[in-house]
């Protein structure tokens, strides 16, 4: 009974004392699980700040570059979002959720002519179809007022 009650303190312990110390592969998942959620929760200044930590410690992470551009975006902050996605597309120039957010920033910026250039891109990336070409289609119809 002794020997059980110690080798399931330890089983507890172990996971716990790896997690603290920095060990495990999920440490930096989860932030940037933390920065999407907030960015989709509208916590756009809360989004910033975990995100920006995550591409301080990864900065090859193109989905944290895009989600922090999204972000940026949102926070009606158009420089640092431009900069952001082009960090994204560098990565990743494929990165889809990366061309359709910065048709969004075209979108913004009044240039209707990039945003379609970003959804033919998005076309040729997904050409069944994606979430992310429906998306632009929408905005880009909305911006034309065809909604």
């Amino acid at each position: 009974m002794r020997k059980s009650f110690a080798a399931a303190a330890l089983a507890l312990f172990l996971p716990m004392a790896a997690h603290a110390m920095g060990f495990g592969n999920d440490t930096g998942e989860n932030t940037y699980d933390m920065g999407y959620q907030k960015a989709m929760d509208g916590d756009f200044d809360g989004a910033v700040m975990v995100l920006q930590a995550v591409v301080s410690e990864d900065p090859k992470n193109a989905d944290a570059w895009n989600m922090l551009g999204y972000s940026y975006r949102n926070q009606g902050k158009a420089d640092e979002a431009w900069d952001a996605y082009e960090r994204a597309l560098a990565l990743d120039p494929e990165h889809k959720g990366a061309h359709e957010y910065i048709g969004e920033w075209y979108l913004m910026q009044g240039d209707v002519a990039s945003a379609k250039a970003q959804l033919e891109k998005l076309h040729t990336l997904c050409p069944s179809g994606c979430v992310e070409v429906e998306t632009l289609e929408a905005s880009i119809a909305k911006a034309e007022g065809n909604s």
